[in-house]
């Protein structure tokens, strides 16, 4: 790796240096739950990869069109922008955990996203050292609620050991690896999205909806639309504009989780003129209305980084 131009003249031949690692990593979501026979989530995607492990019982998950049961140890990796529901039919009902992380690399995006769903039975050799770092990752739940900082670092500690085992495993099944250029552009255009979107500032006087135009964020990357637009994909499997979709219904979905909030002050927060307007815009996204939505979700205890 190059050599910070302040440390060469204080270094000796044989010295060795770890890589500089400036990573964007978001955990969120993640829980475990029980949940009787006939417990339904209406058909979702998510601008994040979701990770489920099945703790007892059964679960079916439908996938792009193709259903999967899931028994105990099994574990699923849905890549983001995957349109997927699930459902529990056993009649001994389903204990799970679920965690939603996003990580902005675009190698270890590209590589996950080439993968598809990921399902790994349990008993199956690729299955074993996952299940054991997912076990000891879950075993950090307090039912309490209540995180230190000390507890936050050894959860993300978990989820990082689990991602480089995952990482090990898919990258022995990955064909090419992503050029450097195409994922720093992806990555540029995926901030620039971001930052159009401007989450931080929902519910501030006067926000309102953004435009997101692809040829102006091309234009000041100096690329041309074609190909942002291409990069993207690559990386990110959808369009910039149904990139916005998604980070659009996460921020709902997080909001609609409160269940403080009032769906017409939702509205409100999200920039949207009217009740009316928003709910529309969610089923389009969705499938389902806020209300609707609202009433499927369980209560659950989630911890976050």
């Amino acid at each position: 790796m190059r050599i910070p131009e302040p440390y060469r003249a204080y270094l000796s031949p044989d010295s060795r240096w770890m890589p500089a690692i400036d990573w964007n990593v978001k955990l969120f979501g993640a829980h475990t739950q029980e949940v009787p026979c006939g417990w339904k989530v209406p058909e979702e995607s998510h601008t994040a990869f979701e990770w489920m492990l099945i703790l007892r019982g059964a679960q079916s998950t439908v996938l792009e069109q193709v259903e999967h049961e899931l028994r105990e140890g099994d574990m699923l990796l849905i890549p983001p922008g995957v349109r997927h529901t699930t459902e529990c039919r056993a009649s001994e009902g389903l204990h799970y955990f679920a965690a939603h992380f996003n990580l902005d690399d675009a190698l270890f995006r590209q590589e996950m996203r080439r993968c598809g769903p990921l399902l790994l039975r349990s008993g199956s050799e690729e299955n074993r050292r996952l299940e054991t770092a997912m076990r000891q990752w879950v075993g950090l739940i307090r039912s309490s609620g209540q995180y230190a900082t000390a507890d936050l670092f050894r959860i993300q500690a978990g989820l990082f050991e689990v991602l480089h085992l995952l990482m090990r495993f898919v990258s022995d099944r990955a064909e090419t690896a992503v050029s450097p250029t195409v994922g720093h552009y992806a990555t540029l255009i995926a901030q620039a999205i971001k930052a159009a979107f401007g989450a931080e500032n929902l519910g501030a006087p006067g926000y309102r909806e953004p435009d997101i135009r692809i040829e102006e964020i091309a234009a000041r990357l100096k690329i041309s639309p074609g190909y942002a637009l291409e990069v993207f994909r690559q990386i990110y499997g959808i369009s910039p504009r149904g990139y916005l979709s998604e980070l659009k219904l996460h921020e709902a979905k997080q909001l609609i989780h409160q269940p403080e909030l009032a769906l017409t002050e939702i509205a409100s927060k999200l920039g949207y003129s009217s009740l009316a307007h928003f709910s529309r815009q969610f089923k389009r996204w969705s499938g389902t209305s806020p209300s609707a939505y609202r009433q499927t979700l369980a209560r659950i205890e989630p911890f976050r980084i």
